[in-house]
């Protein structure tokens, strides 16, 4: 008999943010993949302006209090700090329960969150089962939830689907260098270190000696603030609009080097997934990125606080090396889907 699943989460593509909770989309196809029947309870975002977040909020809640979580064989639960309906309801759920952990949810040390991680840390039970994207977030879920690392188990969130995320045909000249910033322009995906190379851009083409393109993606709280300061300077920057998940393909295909400036990354799909189609990652020396960005192979790191220089140079060794790379070789190998669907098989199958 199939099971069903219902897949629980704060956030979900939707026409207003298409790149919200893709993840989340990446787990319920691998889910499906794997034989289970999957529906869905999540937060499908109207906007971005504190106004519309409440309202999200509010009604997303109330659907948490009221949903009939009993007639499913297994609860799916994302972020499961910023579900406090649940905190109530949880305890009294006879369903196998499968906890997802994600992002900043255990990072934050605020009295606030402080607070809610101790009141939700009472309503977990010794047989729930417990997924970290990496091996750097288990050590978090570890420490803040006081579980054994060994019954935590590790899942790429959705892998990569290697058939759409894959090498494309360089429609670029050879004297020509594409680097691209995937992230949203905000100071936590590290935005000012994108601006500190726009301004070196005049440099970095001369002693490369060739046309250095800038390519971003136009989305982010602080978009209108960054896009003002990159046209200050007259480099040749390529803007595109937000991406579905599953074409961001395109847009990682049209570089030669990915620029990964994140603060804090729980996995770094954005990392994997232009892997996965060949480009090499310049990345900080933090969280999961050790994990994924293996010098000379996928890619290079730098320092958690780089200065321009050190990133100037990596660009420049993968430019003058880039044939070495085989990022997409160590991503089929590591973190395809298939490798997904089958541990939800293995894992859930007689759960």
């Amino acid at each position: 008999m199939t099971k069903n699943i219902l897949l629980i989460n704060n956030a979900y593509p939707s026409p207003q943010r298409p790149n919200s909770g893709t993840y989340v989309q990446s787990i319920k196809g691998r889910l499906e993949e794997a034989g289970f029947q999957v529906d869905m309870l999540v937060l499908y975002s109207s906007g971005t302006k504190l106004k519309e977040k409440i309202k999200d909020y509010a009604s997303f809640y109330l659907k948490l209090l009221s949903a009939p979580l009993r007639q499913y064989d297994m609860l799916y639960i994302n972020h499961y700090t910023l579900m406090l309906p649940l905190f109530i309801r949880i305890p009294f759920q006879k369903n196998k329960i499968i906890f997802h952990w994600h992002g900043e949810e255990l990072v934050h040390n605020t009295l606030f969150f402080k607070a809610i991680r101790s009141l939700m840390k009472k309503t977990l039970k010794k047989n729930d089962i417990h997924i970290s994207p990496s091996f750097y977030y288990r050590s978090v879920i570890t420490k803040q939830l006081d579980i054994n690392p060994e019954r935590i188990q590790i899942s790429p969130s959705g892998g990569i689907d290697t058939s759409l995320f894959c090498p494309g045909e360089s429609k670029w000249e050879k004297y020509s260098l594409h680097l691209g910033f995937p992230s949203a322009l905000t100071k936590n995906k590290g935005v000012e270190y994108l601006y500190q190379l726009i301004q070196k851009v005049p440099e970095l083409q001369k002693k490369l000696k060739k046309d250095i393109y800038i390519h971003y993606i136009d989305y982010g709280d602080e978009d209108n603030h960054w896009k003002k300061a990159f046209y200050e300077y007259p480099i040749q920057l390529i803007r595109h609009v937000p991406y579905p998940q599953y074409l961001m393909y395109k847009f990682y295909q049209e570089l030669d080097i990915c620029l990964m400036f994140s603060k804090r990354e729980s996995l770094g799909l954005v990392v994997l997934e232009a892997m996965a189609c060949n480009i090499p990652v310049i990345a900080r020396n933090t969280t999961s990125m050790p994990e994924l960005v293996r010098p000379g192979i996928s890619g290079e790191l730098i320092s958690f606080s780089p200065d321009i220089d050190e990133i100037l140079n990596k660009i420049e060794i993968i430019s003058k090396n880039k044939d070495i790379y085989t990022p997409a070789e160590f991503v089929r190998e590591n973190y395809s889907k298939s490798s997904v669907v089958y541990f939800y098989k293995q894992l859930l199958t007689n759960t």
